[in-house]
């Protein structure tokens, strides 16, 4: 009996000495990981655009995993500046966003706590039906939904997407 104690005593320790090592490896990993959201915007047909790029870096700042996402409509957009039409959250589906080089960007770390709230906020209004509209529910107004999940001030919608972007960079200084 005294030897099988012993056997299954040393199993425990050799799996507790385990799983220490391999919490110790987790903690230090996810502790060289940052999360940053941008706001950008960029030249477009008429106005611009308005959108977010969120992800995750290395304690280096390289960019490890990323995100894309604004509202577009889906129809001519010609017709939003008069009546509401169909839009959607995109994700990836505006190549304009990865071909053009933004015209105003506000950059800011995220904790893992407010990239959870971002992550929840763009899939939770990706999921619902949206509409565009030039004035009155536009791109400018989902960086606004963006910015409200994180508790920052922002400028209202009404404006071009490169003022709003430099705005919002201004009122969370």
């Amino acid at each position: 009996m005294g030897i099988a104690t012993a056997i299954r005593a040393a199993g425990f320790a050799l799996l507790g000495c385990l799983l220490l090592l391999a919490t110790l490896a987790s903690s230090r990993a996810s502790a060289s990981e940052r999360y940053f959201i941008e706001f950008r915007a960029r030249p477009g047909q008429y106005i611009g655009h308005t959108y977010v790029l969120y992800g995750r870096t290395d304690a280096a700042g390289r960019i490890l995993e990323v995100h894309r996402a604004g509202l577009l409509p889906d129809g001519d957009a010609v017709a939003g500046a008069f009546l509401p039409i169909a839009a959607a959250v995109s994700k990836d589906k505006d190549k304009d966003d990865t071909r053009q080089k933004p015209s105003a960007v506000y950059r800011r770390p995220l904790s893992t706590t407010e990239y959870a709230r971002v992550s929840r906020a763009v899939t939770m209004l990706r999921g619902n039906e949206r509409q565009w509209h030039l004035i009155f529910q536009n791109c400018n107004d989902f960086g606004i939904m963006v910015a409200e999940a994180l508790d920052l001030r922002r400028p209202p919608s009404l404006m071009p997407p490169s003022m709003w972007v430099g705005l919002l960079r201004a009122l969370n200084r």
